[in-house]
């Protein structure tokens, strides 16, 4: 496949500006504030105790679901270019993916990742709006899995929460559905003409080449691969509480890890370290769990993700010793 020139295609990165510094300490500060808050106020006397008679089965079951969640991602990534008329194949897909999750753990930033996967797969030789919209796409189907599953979760977390906030989880799950669902659809709203310049003409058209990505059959698969990345997280969550025996049912981390997952997958904190944290904490303690069992059961999630990224690093490496084949 002939690779396009990265060179008239694509700008430079500009500078970080003062703002990005900004935000970047936000962030920073949002990860390391919830980490401290949690280390402060958690019980951290019986985790030693806990990890002293860890079950390695179990600990082995978590990370290989994670694996599992990786090569789902992989999948993911393939059918959603596969939408939007980029043609890659599983192992390409699986080293994207790879390299993606490998840099996003580098960089600081929620979509560092997903914009490094996005540039190895242009390199690749893919069209350069296939990818953007892939990219798009790719993101939007995580967000969806989460909220179907969440629905899912949602009467377990309801009869667990108290009576007075029982309706909010319940209420947030729907504002998210129906706010995705009406941000597909913001094309379709007549604006007045002194609206209609060339961002915000791009942003509609970008929407429609979003919608109609969606609605195709490869969309449909890398959804089924989107959901399967979540429920592998899931899963890993109740072998690791095994390993560390804490009673976390199936229908606990059913009802408790989306959200934590959606919490982040927000761009409020470094690679969404220190928010998965409190999401876990705040959730597993409606079932009875410590929130430093909880911040740990977070962590061997987190680090076995690192871990199994880190071969990412190599294939980076592979991957761009491709791009100037031509």
């Amino acid at each position: 496949m002939t690779v396009p020139d990265a060179s008239a295609a694509l700008p430079e990165a500009p500078p970080r500006t003062w703002r990005g510094r900004l935000a970047l300490a936000a962030k920073l500060a949002v990860t390391v504030g919830v980490l401290v808050l949690l280390a402060v106020r958690a019980d951290w006397s019986g985790v030693a105790a806990r990890f002293a008679d860890l079950s390695p089965g179990w600990l082995a079951l978590g990370v290989l679901l994670k694996a599992a969640g990786i090569l789902f991602a992989g999948e993911r990534w393939r059918w959603a270019a596969a939408s939007c008329g980029a043609v890659i194949s599983s192992w390409t897909a699986l080293r994207l993916m790879l390299a993606g999750l490998f840099l996003g753990q580098m960089l600081p930033g929620a979509l560092g990742g997903d914009v490094a996967r996005g540039w190895l797969t242009y390199r690749a030789g893919c069209p350069a709006a296939s990818v953007v919209t892939a990219m798009i796409l790719d993101r939007l189907l995580a967000l969806v899995g989460v909220v179907v599953i969440m629905f899912v979760g949602l009467p377990h977390l309801v009869t667990a929460s108290p009576p007075s906030v029982a309706w909010a989880p319940p209420l947030a799950t729907l504002a998210l559905a129906v706010g995705v669902a009406v941000g597909l659809q913001i094309d379709r709203v007549p604006l007045p003409a002194v609206l209609l310049r060339p961002p915000v003409t791009a942003l509609l058209d970008q929407v429609g080449r979003l919608r109609n990505a969606l609605f195709t059959r490869a969309a449909l698969v890398s959804g089924f691969h989107a959901a399967g990345v979540h429920i592998t997280t899931i899963a890993a969550v109740v072998a690791f509480a095994r390993a560390l025996d804490l009673p976390v049912s199936p229908m606990d981390a059913l009802s408790v890890v989306p959200v934590a997952i959606f919490a982040a997958a927000l761009p409020i904190s470094l690679n969404g370290w220190g928010v998965r944290e409190g999401a876990m904490a705040a959730g597993l303690a409606l079932f009875g769990i410590g929130s430093a069992e909880a911040v740990v059961l977070s962590l061997l999630i987190g680090v076995s993700v690192t871990l199994l990224t880190l071969p990412g690093g190599l294939l980076w490496l592979t991957l761009k010793a491709e791009a100037p084949q031509r």
